[in-house]
């Protein structure tokens, strides 16, 4: 049986949070160490599930994700109760494309957008994004955004991300698998997913799920012109443990953008 792969359903079996979070925590610590944690405000653009957000508000900050799904905003809103942070991980539903109007023109110390969301969006639309997070950003405040290099890919064809093979505790069996490659050479990749799941070890029955997203290729380049404003500052890195940047090895191009007082 093959059936079709929802956004949520594909974002919650992809993302390993317990290890993902356990990498990503100390960076986000370093860069939130100078600043109040009683008066600094969060913008999580493109929340997702909450698991950032929440995570922060855990150290005691408070803030707001915006996401587009429903499903998304209620599992992050779930997520805030069961950790007990509601009162300070607010989340909402929200278009990036209209991200000022979404937070309803009130300003941030920390704005990040990650998980390569920003690859989905054209040239045009990733201006129109960042210009607001830039509008939305009190002076001294800090803007993260973060994509994947597939740049660092160029050689290949085709090339795969972290197959895994679960066995839950019920019995079922889920298996997945993402599948990379070129659209355009350089320009443009074509991500599959392949899902198969079985719902116990006795059932004869699989289903397969199938996603195919499309995203473009990000490159240094396209944020230099954001150093051009004598009121920004741009640091490019490589990964999430502050390693320069490398276009032809690194996995990640991560951009911090600070706002000069």
């Amino acid at each position: 049986m093959e059936i079709e792969w929802k956004d949520e359903i594909l974002y919650k079996d992809l993302v390993k949070w317990g290890d993902r979070l356990k990498k990503e925590a100390p960076f986000f610590k370093k860069i939130l160490e100078d600043m109040s944690k009683e008066n600094a405000r969060i913008l999580d653009v493109s929340c997702g599930t909450g698991f950032h957000l929440v995570m922060l508000s855990k150290w005691g900050f408070s803030g707001i994700g915006v996401d587009i799904s429903e499903q998304n905003v209620d599992e992050a809103v779930k997520l805030a109760k069961e950790s007990s942070v509601q009162e300070r991980a607010k989340f909402i539903l929200g278009d990036i494309l209209e991200i000022e109007k979404a937070v309803e023109g009130e300003r941030f110390d920390f704005v990040y957008c990650i998980g390569n969301t920003l690859s989905i969006f054209s040239a045009e639309e990733r201006n129109i994004i960042i210009q607001q997070l830039i509008n939305a950003l009190n002076p001294g405040g800090k803007i993260l955004l973060q994509v994947v290099n597939y740049l660092s890919h160029s050689n290949d064809d085709v090339w795969y991300y972290n197959p895994n093979l679960k066995r839950s505790s019920n019995g079922s069996l889920n298996f997945h698998i993402r599948m990379m490659e070129w659209k355009e050479r350089n320009q443009k990749v074509t991500m599959y997913v392949h899902n198969i799941l079985q719902a116990s070890k006795d059932s004869e029955d699989f289903k397969l799920g199938k996603k195919k997203t499309e995203f473009f290729v990000l490159r240094k380049d396209d944020f230099k012109k954001y150093q051009i404003n004598e009121k920004l500052e741009v640091t490019f890195l490589g990964d999430y443990y502050w390693n320069e940047f490398d276009e032809e090895k690194s996995n990640d191009l991560v951009v911090i953008i600070d706002k000069i007082v």
